[in-house]
């Protein structure tokens, strides 16, 4: 005999399978983990994972992967979870970065449509998405999550964002984090309205990338800055101002780059 339909269109079966893989507070899921708490195959629970997500009682993460639907949710169908939740969720350990962080710091008023994501996971792709949503997904050390970071809690984890002055020290070290090294120069502009110099240099000089102590002493340079903090001699070689513009420019000596982009005024 088939089970009733209760209202919502779920069956009194699946409200109980439901209740208890979400009953004890529990957010997400994997079709592993459904299938040891239900005491299914693992296909059968991918099924019922799956035809849960189709009525919008789950949204689906990533393959194998999925989050619960708040039962409060005003439109079910277009719900969508903090994009800094699933980040974390999915690429732990990590940090949001670049031009999200500038964001989240008020460093930069321009809304970009994917979130940064430092992780010390391997990546294989840069450009993901979760759930909807976009990521510029970047790898890193684990070393570089050892400092620089805040803690931010976003409903029950605590999610790393980096802070104002390592969020430009890594747009120093990678403009592209940071929308390329125009819009670098303008959050550097910015922090340094509400940040001491030192700083920066400080936490530039810790990820120990040349290229971005010449990039810093160049835009600061273009911006009218005191250049004296940057340690003398720089690094061997010109690096390009901005890596993901073509090569090319002149040479600049007095900082060893290579400017083939114009931040010019």
């Amino acid at each position: 005999m088939s089970a009733s339909i209760e209202p919502g269109g779920l069956s009194a079966r699946s409200r109980r399978d439901l209740a208890t893989l979400f009953g004890a507070g529990q957010r997400t899921v994997t079709v592993d983990a459904a299938a040891a708490a239900l005491g299914v195959s693992r296909e059968s629970a991918a099924r019922r994972l799956s035809a849960w997500a189709s009525r919008g009682w789950l949204r689906r993460v990533r393959r194998g992967l999925y989050i619960a639907v708040p039962v409060d949710a005003r439109d079910p169908a277009t719900w969508k979870e903090d994009p800094w939740y699933l980040a974390d969720l999915v690429w732990d350990p990590c940090y949001i970065a670049g031009w999200s962080a500038a964001n989240h710091w008020a460093l930069t008023d321009q809304v970009f449509r994917s979130t940064v994501v430092a992780t010390a996971q391997r990546v294989r792709r840069v450009d993901q998405e979760l759930a909807g949503a976009s990521y510029l997904v970047h790898h890193v050390g684990a070393d570089r999550l050892e400092w620089g970071l805040v803690g931010e809690w976003r409903g029950d984890r605590r999610i790393n964002v980096s802070g104002r002055e390592r969020t430009v020290a890594d747009m120093l070290s990678d403009p592209t984090l940071g929308g390329g090294i125009r819009h670098t120069m303008e959050v550097l502009d910015t922090l340094l309205s509400v940040a001491k110099l030192e700083d920066l240099v400080g936490a530039v000089e810790r990820l120990d990338n040349g290229a971005a102590i010449k990039r810093l002493g160049y835009l600061l340079e273009v911006l009218g800055y005191d250049t004296a903090a940057i340690a003398q001699p720089l690094t061997l070689g010109f690096p390009l101002l901005d890596p993901s513009l073509p090569s090319g420019g002149t040479r600049l000596a007095r900082w060893g780059l290579r400017i083939n982009a114009d931040v010019s005024a």
